[in-house]
């Protein structure tokens, strides 16, 4: 990790402070009367969350001991609720400004008082959902669920009826989820007895040198026709080269915009893997490259092809992939964070059909920043493809 972003990160937090603090001010303390002595305590919080988010960043042993992590889990859930209160508040802040914008009316101080009494029930309401959504987002966000996934055969390819992937994606193994969820995980997935399980990116955050012990239960990951890893952009913010090597040494199978040729049932089919498209700006000799992943794939088999960001559709179905597994928006993650995300990129969630091929994005296998699962699970992904016809 460079020392860039992490001065951007701090100059960034210094910004949010000063207009979260001024509107909790305006849209909070002002209107319940509060006494400052609370907007130092609020100062304390968020340095508290801003500490922790900084010093992650510079990785040491200390920051992934066992001391730190209680402390390191309670920063992001105080930053989640920071967040959702501040949400609140910058609709009251449009709400003022569209009041401002058309004149505030001459009204009776009767209807003043009225209005001020359901501002305030308004705000907490506000503040209580916050610490609702909160509560049942960190109990969501750490057991997540086996989904179900069907995916339809082309009659020319029928013979890989009931053949199975299981996809694992952004699990964000560092600063909050450890060994115990990795064990897990591989517990949970290797019950499912798969044919094929696929990482499809943002695995870590975090150097190989503090996280390779944590990500070690991955080794004892078993599927028949083996385990494949690609990267995502969270790969790339941590020295991806190292972490493909680990992958590979450690029989993770990376797919550094390559296919490998497999035989299901008597049949051969391909899988193919691509970077992620941030490694065009960190890492120019392995910029995401979906074409030269389908290289020497003959144009009647059966191609899958492993993207961590749906967005990479674009370029697949011009290569003939029949089906996409990508992750990268984790469904959102958490409402109403999971509006932003439509915005960004053309599939969020599920089975979609691109064109004519599969793509199925995953919700995600852990959490990136605050455990806020609220309305959308976190998931391991059980992935059957089915032929309509009996082979």
């Amino acid at each position: 990790m460079t020392i860039l972003p992490t001065i951007l990160s701090g100059l960034l937090s210094i910004v949010l402070w000063f207009y979260i603090r001024n509107t909790i001010k305006r849209n909070i303390a002002d209107v319940f009367k509060i006494k400052n002595i609370w907007l130092y305590v609020f100062d304390i919080l968020f340095i508290y969350c801003a500490f922790f988010r900084f010093i992650y960043r510079l990785q040491n042993s200390f920051i992934h001991g066992s001391s730190f992590y209680f402390l390191m889990n309670l920063s992001y859930v105080l930053l989640g609720l920071i967040g959702l209160v501040v949400i609140m508040c910058i609709i009251l802040d449009i709400s003022n400004l569209a009041e401002k914008w058309m004149g505030k009316p001459n009204v009776p101080e009767s209807d003043n008082s009225r209005r001020n009494f359901l501002k305030k029930n308004l705000i907490l309401t506000g503040l209580g959902s916050a610490t609702l959504v909160t509560g049942v987002g960190f109990h969501n966000s750490f057991e997540p669920k086996i989904v179900k996934v069907n995916i339809p055969l082309p009659p020319d390819h029928k013979n890989l009826n009931g053949l199975k992937i299981v996809q694992l994606s952004d699990m964000h193994i560092g600063p909050t989820l450890k060994k115990d969820f990795c064990e897990i995980l591989v517990k949970e997935v290797n019950a499912l007895n798969p044919d094929i399980i696929a990482i499809t990116g943002d695995s870590i955050d975090g150097e190989v040198k503090f996280l390779k012990d944590d990500m070690a239960p991955f080794l004892n990951l078993k599927a028949r026709l083996g385990v494949y890893y690609i990267t995502g952009n969270h790969e790339y913010y941590w020295y991806a080269n190292e972490w493909i090597e680990w992958a590979r040494t450690s029989g993770l199978n990376p797919l550094i915009n390559e296919n490998v040729k497999l035989n299901y049932n008597n049949t051969d089919f391909y899988l193919a893997g691509v970077n992620d498209p941030s490694a065009d700006k960190l890492d120019k000799d392995n910029a995401s490259d979906p074409k030269k992943a389908a290289f020497g794939i003959p144009k009647e088999a059966y191609k899958i092809l492993l993207a961590h960001q749906p967005k990479s559709c674009f370029k697949a179905c011009k290569e003939g992939f029949h089906t996409q597994l990508s992750g990268h928006t984790h469904g959102g993650q958490g409402f109403p964070w999971s509006i932003l995300v439509y915005l960004i990129q053309p599939y969020v969630r599920g089975l979609n059909v691109h064109e004519g091929m599969n793509l199925y994005v995953h919700s995600g296998t852990g959490f990136w920043g605050p455990p806020n699962r609220f309305m959308i699970n976190s998931e391991i992904a059980e992935i059957v493809f089915t032929s309509s016809e009996k082979v």
